[in-house]
């Protein structure tokens, strides 16, 4: 191991009645193995993490700026905050979310380094509760279409939760880069046209009370400082889920979340890597706001 591993036999996600106990070895060894997949998405940018020392029944909390002691982290500033944030560098890194029990990490869609420039716009699509999974499954794929009309290349992921993720690579141009603000007014712009035309369907109000029997259109993880869990993060919930990327193709009615998991990470990992293209797919954000006008 290259990072020192204590109570490695530590259970942090209980046996259920489809998953067996992971212990923090079985995290460190998830991380070992996807982190080539995982490091792309996270490296060098400002990164928030849900720990649980003793487990997802135990108490958790929510940490993002650096702490001494822990080692693998480098500081990133960010022009306002007084404290550094934290951020992981490497494989290293990585490995010692591991030991600190960190169950999730949440990154900002920043390009690495420069927290002030966004790099990709995050929708996450939250169902009302009781509603078909099915109804999510249409909403993303609507919400495909409405940015490839843009001119913008749209990825998939399921969230560990109840939700999904359309994620889609942005890009400012030579003259000017992309702000925080651009990607904050353009998802909500979009989202607030696929209200419009379906407001029986979908809802940019995320009061509970607006939001019964329709998918919210949540735009809000397109602001400074906002998060959303990482693609290939475990969530520390029961059965020890993990926000997967998916193709297109498996967007379908028999599409199911849950089963991503600890427990059949061998086989997801084993797929083909349906987001290798995205470091490659980054439009400009300004043109694609310009479509979006005339539609």
């Amino acid at each position: 191991m290259s990072v020192k591993l204590s109570h490695p036999d530590k259970v942090l996600w209980p046996k259920t009645a489809g998953t067996p106990a992971f212990a923090k070895k079985d995290l460190y060894d998830y991380y070992d193995k996807a982190a080539a997949r995982i490091l792309p998405h996270v490296i060098e940018r400002p990164l928030s993490i849900v720990r649980a020392p003793d487990g997802i029944d135990g108490q958790k909390f929510f940490q993002r700026h650096v702490m001494e002691g822990i080692g693998n982290m480098a500081p990133v500033k960010v022009k306002g905050e007084a404290k550094p944030y934290m951020s992981i560098e490497g494989k290293d890194g990585l490995l010692q979310l591991a030991q600190i029990a960190a169950l999730e990490f949440h990154p900002w869609g920043s390009k690495r380094g420069d927290p002030e420039t966004p790099e990709r716009l995050i929708f996450d699509l939250d169902p009302a509760p009781g509603m078909e999974f099915e109804r999510v499954v249409d909403a993303a794929k609507q919400l495909r279409e409405r940015l490839r009309a843009c001119g913008l290349a749209p990825f998939l992921k399921t969230t560990g939760g109840k939700g999904l993720h359309v994620v889609t690579p942005i890009a400012g141009t030579s003259k000017r880069p992309a702000t925080w603000e651009d990607a904050r007014r353009f998802a909500a712009d979009l989202c607030a046209g696929m209200e419009a035309d379906e407001p029986d369907r979908y809802t940019t109000n995320m009061r509970k009370a607006a939001r019964t029997n329709k998918v919210f259109l949540d735009y809000l993880r397109n602001a400074k400082s906002a998060t959303a869990v990482a693609p290939w993060s475990p969530r520390a919930r029961p059965s020890a889920t993990v926000a997967v990327p998916i193709p297109w193709s498996k967007a379908t009615a028999k599409l199911d979340p849950h089963r991503y998991t600890l427990a059949s990470a061998a086989a997801f990992l084993r797929a083909a890597d349906p987001w290798r293209e995205m470091g490659q797919a980054a439009r400009a954000l300004d043109a694609a706001a310009k479509r979006l006008k005339k539609m």
